[in-house]
């Protein structure tokens, strides 16, 4: 009789997904240095981050401006976690990718977890699931983003995790607050986890269940109010500047029907290997309803409900829609264990067969693309965010303020004050940043006496007699890819 494999011990099975993000993440930087020869993030929000985090880790403070408490952040606790590297002195390139690469691999190794609950078929498990996360080209793309992606992930997979495995409502309570610190969509999460301790339960009286879930929602408030209360202090309103800021922005977007938004939202989502798992994980789910599992359900109602709350305020799929990434490693799990119970029915081995190579060919065809993907959007931002805030340290006179619409390469290389045109730092722009009129009048009353922008976000303000263009990045990358360049105007 022959002996079944050996197979490595849970800890060297966490290693192998750590080292696989590694190498996975590697690739995509050297990819982008290779094309741009500079080190970048492919976003300019990336760079906000890090003058938060800058201004923390080395001024004990949370602030955009040095001195000026700010509400502008929709992460703080990202923000903390890249304050360390700062207060640390390590560089912050490697601080801020290892800490990308970490979290891709702790959401493997929490994946793993999560589909042990829901599957007893061990190779699903240990193997398929993490490593379709590790490999899944719009996450690597977050790890080496900058973003709390990641970070974001990872808790909403540890605490599904948390509830899947009946750990105490205090630490359910407080994954939940951490959560929503990261995105403050996290906390439709954690309502939805939240109302799931109400479920029916063997062990659990309807009192212990009530129970538990007040010692949840006492956790998660203390865990929050701090924000919260520094939100009210900096900026009179609860949530980040952030918040009211983006959905100004685009509410024109909001008057197309509603479902028609919704559905649109699972385009950037579903572009990759995982647009195979979509039979498989309504079968699952479906088979997991009808055989009255509703807890183990329950967490893929988040695929459900983060896309319908981005088409309510938010229906945006720009950056390969980062907004909806975090959605995607419940499609893997949820789809691939649902799809192994489809297979369960069909007898037909070639079919199972070919099934797998093409969603593995798939994956390894759209990791390559995501790679080139990457490389892209690095290049852009260095061609024309960093680049004009290099240009303007350069060649404007020193404390004179520039108004932007991008703040967060402008801020990071270019230390002169900084009217913010899209109002994450400067919310009293909020009513009217639409208003073309009333936003160079604002300019003007306050003092700014340069501006940068695309020409084609502010058409009007760019032909007023009383602008005139100084500079232009010029980047051919950007134009090669359709769009215009970052120009900077004076103010006359």
């Amino acid at each position: 009789m022959k002996r079944a494999p050996a197979q490595p011990s849970p800890a060297v099975r966490a290693g192998i997904y750590f080292l696989l993000a590694l190498l996975a993440v590697a690739f995509y930087l050297a990819v982008a240095y290779l094309q741009n020869g500079a080190f970048g993030f492919p976003l300019d929000d990336a760079w906000i981050h890090q003058v938060y985090a800058r201004n923390l880790g080395a001024r004990g403070e949370f602030s955009f401006f040095p001195g000026q408490p700010s509400a502008g952040s929709t992460s703080p606790l990202w923000a903390l976690l890249l304050s360390v590297g700062y207060a640390l002195h390590l560089d912050f390139r490697v601080w801020t990718i290892g800490l990308g690469v970490a979290f891709l691999g702790a959401s493997a190794l929490m994946t793993q977890r999560v589909t042990s609950h829901l599957t007893p078929r061990a190779r699903l498990a240990d193997w398929f699931a993490p490593l379709f996360l590790v490999f899944e080209w719009h996450l690597v793309w977050a790890a080496a983003s900058g973003m709390e992606i990641l970070l974001f992930v990872f808790l909403a997979l540890a605490l599904c995790e948390a509830f899947f495995a009946r750990r105490g409502a205090w630490y359910l309570g407080l994954l939940a607050g951490l959560l929503t610190l990261t995105r403050p969509e996290g906390m439709a999460l954690a309502a939805l986890i939240g109302g799931g301790l109400l479920l029916p339960r063997s062990d659990a009286s309807m009192f212990q269940r009530v129970k538990g879930l007040g010692v949840f929602a006492a956790l998660f408030a203390v865990a929050l109010l701090p924000y919260l209360a520094f939100n009210l202090y900096a900026s009179g309103t609860i949530l980040p500047n952030t918040f009211y800021a983006k959905t100004a922005e685009y509410v024109s977007l909001t008057q197309e029907n509603f479902f028609a938004r919704w559905l649109r939202m699972y385009r950037p989502p579903l572009l990759g290997a995982q647009l195979l798992l979509a039979p498989g994980l309504l079968f699952g789910v479906w088979r997991m309803a009808r055989a009255k599992k509703y807890a183990l359900a329950l967490p893929a109602a988040w695929i459900i409900l983060l896309p319908l709350l981005y088409a309510w305020r938010l229906p945006v799929e720009y950056q390969f829609g980062r907004y909806l990434m975090p959605v995607i490693p419940f499609i893997i799990l949820y789809g691939l264990v649902g799809t192994e119970l489809l297979f369960q029915k069909i007898s037909l081995r070639l079919l199972r067969r070919a099934w797998a190579l093409t969603l593995a060919v798939l994956l390894g065809a759209f990791y390559l693309l995501g790679a080139n993907f990457y490389a892209q959007s690095v290049a852009v931002i260095q061609c024309e965010m960093v680049a004009a805030a290099n240009w303007t340290r350069e060649n404007l006179p020193a404390g004179q303020s520039i108004a932007a619409h991008d703040i967060g390469a402008q801020a990071y290389f270019d230390a002169r004050p900084v009217l913010d045109l899209a109002g994450l730092v400067s919310p009293e722009v909020i009513p009217f940043m639409r208003d073309e009129t009333k936003l160079l009048e604002w300019m003007r009353a306050r003092g700014a006496r340069y501006a940068v922008f695309f020409p084609t976000w502010y058409p009007q303000i760019a032909r007023d007699a009383r602008v005139r263009e100084i500079f232009s990045t010029d980047c051919a990358t950007t134009r090669a890819l359709g769009e215009e360049n970052l120009k900077v105007y004076r103010l006359e």
